[in-house]
This record gives structure tokens, C-alpha cells and sequence, in this order.
């Protein structure tokens, strides 16, 4: 199975639904060599990304110079590593030269989410790296969830188990064949119920998740929750043969402790059945370390082109790093395992 997050229908879905295009903000760039690739956006402003560089944009305008358009590299609105360069690493110089010569344009770029091999090569190539970290379930190799929650202390096991009783919603895993266009629109009107709470900003049109359903079904997963006929709460997940990556959900009516059924632990759960190695829940939340969802590392590539803030960008990158590995020293302390 080919990774979601780099099949040609993906992208695809982006671009044809107009979720990527210049109505939006970003401009698609791709650099081809041989059968290798490289995409990029050139972008107007930083939304959907998920590796904040607001306080840089706000430097440069303080300063009387243009931040905006910037390139970035990442999978549209998605928190999660996965290739950047697509192909032979042979190849890989071309596709950034290329790159490069864009880069003249702009006042910066930068690769998100980061593959360690392509870490090594950016490095190498003048672009700076910015740690974070995110909370990924690791699969340990339980069967089921009854025995991930065995290795659990005793107090948090009690706790989940709690969490998990709903006697009046059926909750239902859609995938594959399962899947069809109502089941797109009604997880659209989800993405939009949360979007409407929080106020944020609609990256998708309901162009995308009907593209998504019909063109990937083996890559996607639909969890949803009903009463009887009423459909109460949605969660979408992309996954390929390792991994599973949580990516939106949305409720018409609130239920204690719902976002936790649909959004970890169904996933906990389709992650073990499935034999998936990792189950990537999305950016921030200290409230999944309770819940099992370890703090992994994640690393960012930058190049700042004007001298002086690329300087202070340098020194800042140090002092977070620092930050970074301390914080998430502190968060593995709060794992809720048996230590043995």
C-alpha cells in the first residue's frame, strides 16, 4: 500500500478540489529530475501548518520587510513526517538547486516534518533544523485493546475503561468498500461543525473529501457515532501499511468524553487490528500522555535569507531546542505504563 500522505490521487484531490490553489493563499511549484520530485507552495500567510513561525513574520514587518510569499514544503494541513523528495537520492541536489533558485523569490523556506535522511541532506545544504515534538501511539505489539490497557497502571486502566462506555451510541470503523459519497459529506459537515466552534479557517472543500472517499477508500478511515438514525460525532483518519494519522473529527451534539472514543482510542484500536506500527494522533495535546500517545521528536528545515534575521532565527532555533528535549524529558515522567 503507498503512503497516503505522497500518492498522486492525494494531491491530486488537493488541487482539484481547490484546497491548494491560489484562491487559498498558495501556489503549487513542482521540481522534477529523472522519475524524482520535490513540491512546494509559495504562500501568502502560515496557516495550516502546525510549526509556528508567526513571531518571524512579525519581525520582518516590524522591520519594514516582506515575509509573505514565503515556500514551504509539507503535505497541506497535515502534521506529520513523511517524504519531502520524491525518488532517488541522487537526485535529490537537482530538485534542490532547482528549489533554490525559487527560493531567490522569497524571503524564506521551509521542509516541515522532515524524514531523519532528509535532515542530514538540508543540514548539509545551509538550512537550519527546528525541533518540536509531537504524541504518537506506538504499537508495543498488543492483540487488542483489553491488553494494551494490561500494561497500563492499574488507576489509568480503570479511568479509560470509564471513558469508553457509551450504552446508548453505536459507534461504527468505516473503511474500503464501506465507505461512500454520503459517508464524504457527512464528514464534511463534522469539519465544518468544529470550524464553526473554534472559528477557524476552512482549508477543505467538501470537493476534497468527496475526491478522498471515491479515489482512496483503502486509505481512509471514518469513525462515527449515532444514536439510532441521528449521527452524533465523525472522525477521519488517513493510513497506509504502517501508519494511521488522525486528522479531523466534529460533533452536532456534545457528549462527555466522545472526542476521546473517536479521535485515540478507535484509533488505539483500528492501529492494533490492523497491525500498524505507529498511530500519529495530530499536533499538541498533553492530555494524550495519559492516554498512552508517547512525546516523539519532530524536526523542521528553514532558511531564512536575509543575514541578520537568519542570525536570530539561528540563535532561536538553539534556545528552543534546548526547550524541546526538556520538556519532553518531562512528559515521559507522566506515562501512564507499569514500570516494572
Amino acid at each position: 500500500m503507498t503512503s497516503i500522505l505522497t500518492h498522486p490521487l492525494f494531491w491530486k484531490a488537493l488541487q482539484e478540489s481547490g484546497s491548494t490553489d491560489h484562491t487559498r493563499g498558495m501556489h503549487l511549484h513542482s521540481f522534477v529530475s529523472g522519475k524524482a520530485q520535490l513540491h512546494t507552495f509559495s504562500k501568502t500567510h502560515s496557516y495550516g501548518e502546525y510549526i509556528f513561525d508567526w513571531a518571524w513574520a512579525q519581525g520582518f514587518e516590524r522591520s519594514g520587510l516582506p515575509y509573505y510569499p514565503k515556500l514551504t514544503s509539507m503535505v497541506p494541513f497535515t502534521p506529520a513526517t513523511a517524504p519531502h523528495f520524491w525518488g532517488s537520492t541522487s537526485s535529490w541536489a537537482t530538485l534542490l538547486a532547482q528549489h533554490d533558485e525559487l527560493l531567490a523569490k522569497h524571503s524564506s523556506a521551509h521542509f516541515l516534518f522532515t524524514t531523519p535522511e532528509e535532515q542530514s541532506f538540508l543540514g548539509e545544504h545551509g538550512y537550519m533544523l527546528r525541533d518540536s515534538f509531537q504524541y504518537h501511539f506506538i504499537n508495543e505489539g498488543d492483540v487488542d485493546f483489553p491488553q494494551f490497557l494490561d500494561r497500563l497502571k492499574a488507576k489509568k486502566a480503570k479511568h479509560i475503561r470509564h471513558e469508553r462506555e457509551f450504552p446508548q451510541l453505536t459507534i461504527e470503523r468505516l473503511t474500503g468498500a464501506a465507505l461512500s459519497q454520503e459517508h464524504a459529506r457527512e464528514m464534511y459537515a463534522f469539519y465544518q461543525s468544529t470550524l464553526e466552534e473554534k472559528q477557524a479557517i476552512a482549508y477543505l472543500t467538501p470537493q476534497f473529501f468527496e475526491l478522498l472517499f471515491k479515489n482512496l477508500p483503502e486509505n481512509v478511515l471514518y469513525v462515527r457515532a449515532r444514536d439510532g438514525e441521528r449521527l452524533f460525532a465523525g472522525a477521519l483518519f488517513y493510513y497506509d501499511a504502517k501508519r494511521l494519522y488522525g486528522r479531523y473529527w466534529g460533533c452536532h451534539a456534545h457528549v462527555p468524553n466522545l472526542h476521546f472514543e473517536l479521535c485515540y482510542y478507535q484509533g488505539i484500536d483500528f492501529c492494533l487490528e490492523k497491525r500498524l506500527e505507529v498511530f500519529e494522533a495530530g499536533a499538541q495535546g498533553e492530555h494524550k500522555i495519559q492516554r498512552g500517545f508517547r512525546p516523539v521528536l519532530t524536526t523542521s528545515a528553514h532558511k531564512i535569507n536575509h543575514p541578520g534575521f537568519a542570525r536570530a532565527i539561528g540563535d532561536f532555533i538553539k534556545q528552543e531546542k534546548q526547550g524541546v528535549q526538556e520538556t519532553m524529558a518531562e512528559l515521559s515522567q507522566l506515562l501512564p505504563f507499569k514500570t516494572h
